[in-house]
């Protein structure tokens, strides 16, 4: 009989959504994954009334795929939208929060811009495009929209959702939207106005929701983790290798296999000539892709002690602003039921690419930090009732320039390797609708 047993390396959200498609589909798959707990970086954890996430905090629900996926594996009767209110966001400028705009009504009468900035959005449909291959976030965003709109727009967006700096980033890895934009229209506002007029040709396309899920995020991998049929917790995978009756996973507790298909989601940082069939000049390349440090603290206050009414998302903070902290999420605002009567929860992130080296720093140390950002920022008075701390040495790859070289590891060694699949947040999207739609799409692929 032929061998259709398929393994796969990591049970984080793009392991798990690949695994629960494949058993649908009718393989037989054994999920491996060195931690206790299946989730990868989506941690929720309720304490004393507090609720409160580690890691992704939302998910961006857009397409139908995704939300399809979530009733599929049971959880969507638990989806919780996001509170109206958590459209309003703000950015920090000169000390004070700012609402940023959301429609071109309200960023014609923003202050966040300089009048001369918004003359400049205007303009972009005549500017002429960069001849860079691969620019960088920056470059692009400040040739096209000017470098107001990269400082108080862009710059804080891209260390709140991806950790890093624009300077570094790939445009076209890291929004390659914004690039087919210009690529099909020549312009960001023509190709926007296009698609506004004669409607998006994605077909999977729905109506944005913010949502969570009733008990945490993680209530996503737990639920996927409770239907398969074989989940390996506490292996340290050792090696993936091929002989002639397939591929089989080498970890301290044994060997397993034969599999005729093995998907490796192991972060880059761990990758090693004796786990993977991986070069040596390549496995500088992937060794080369940056994971910088952050810190995340979750901090509860009574409600009159902290000035501002915290009426929506959170706020970002520039780095023109000079500042300690990257922003914070207003936790007990946007999603319902996160702290206790009375209280306020709030998500505090520090470090990141813009300041790698603050994120290691301890919890008493980084709370006077964040105590000090808060109280000039949003009117904080009173310690914390509620505290925790995360550190993530190694938050999320960097899709910075010249990411094609890591793209094209991924595919030499799966050419040389019949059966072998790299996935995960360092290809295809960092988002958590990102790996999930790669990993329905890996695994319609092995089907």
């Amino acid at each position: 009989m032929e061998n259709s047993r398929i393994a796969i390396v990591g049970a984080g959200i793009t392991g798990l959504s690949t695994a629960h498609q494949l058993k649908r589909n009718g393989a037989d798959v054994d999920v491996f994954d060195r931690k206790g707990e299946s989730g990868g970086s989506i941690k929720s954890y309720r304490k004393d009334g507090w609720q409160y996430e580690y890691g992704p905090n939302t998910l961006l629900l857009k397409e139908q795929s995704v939300e399809t996926f979530l009733h599929d594996i049971g959880v969507g009767h638990k989806i919780m939208l996001a509170n109206p209110e958590s459209s309003k966001r703000f950015i920090v400028k000169d000390g004070q929060l700012v609402e940023a705009p959301s429609s071109l009504g309200s960023f014609i009468k923003t202050p966040l811009f300089s009048t001369s900035a918004k003359a400049k959005l205007f303009l972009e449909p005549f500017k002429r495009r960069l001849k860079s291959d691969d620019p960088s976030v920056a470059e692009f965003v400040e040739k096209r929209l000017g470098k107001e709109i990269l400082d108080y727009a862009v710059n804080p967006f891209m260390a709140g959702i991806h950790a890093g700096n624009p300077d570094d980033l790939s445009l076209k890895h890291t929004f390659p939207f914004l690039a087919d934009l210009e690529e099909s229209s020549g312009s960001l506002f023509i190709g926007g106005l296009k698609k506004a007029l004669f409607g998006d040709k994605n077909p999977d396309k729905i109506s944005r929701k913010l949502i969570s899920i009733e008990g945490g995020l993680q209530q996503i991998p737990i639920t996927i983790s409770k239907q398969l049929d074989q989940v390996y917790y506490n292996h340290d995978i050792t090696s993936i290798k091929k002989s002639d009756g397939g591929w089989f996973i080498h970890s301290q507790m044994g060997k397993y296999g034969p599999y005729r298909d093995v998907v490796s989601t192991v972060p880059l940082y761990r990758w090693s000539q004796e786990l993977l069939p991986v070069q040596k000049n390549e496995l500088k390349t992937i060794h080369d892709v940056s994971y910088p440090p952050l810190s995340v603290m979750i901090l509860g206050f009574k409600k009159e002690d902290i000035e501002h009414p915290l009426d929506g998302f959170g706020f970002l903070v520039p780095e023109k602003e000079d500042r300690k902290i990257l922003g914070a999420l207003f936790s007990s605002t946007l999603i319902q039921g996160r702290a206790p009567e009375g209280s306020h929860l709030l998500t505090v992130f520090i470090g990141g690419g813009r300041q790698p080296e603050i994120a290691a720093e301890d919890s008493g140390r980084l709370l006077e930090i964040v105590k000090e950002e808060l109280a000039e920022l949003i009117g904080v008075t009173a310690e914390p009732v509620f505290k925790d701390h995360i550190f993530w040495p190694r938050s999320i790859p960097q899709y910075e320039q010249g990411y094609n070289s890591v793209l094209e590891v991924f595919e030499n060694i799966e050419s040389r390797n019949p059966g072998l699949h790299i996935a995960g947040n360092y290809r295809g999207g960092i988002s958590l609708p990102d790996c999930i739609k790669n990993g329905l799409a890996l695994a319609g692929k092995l089907s």
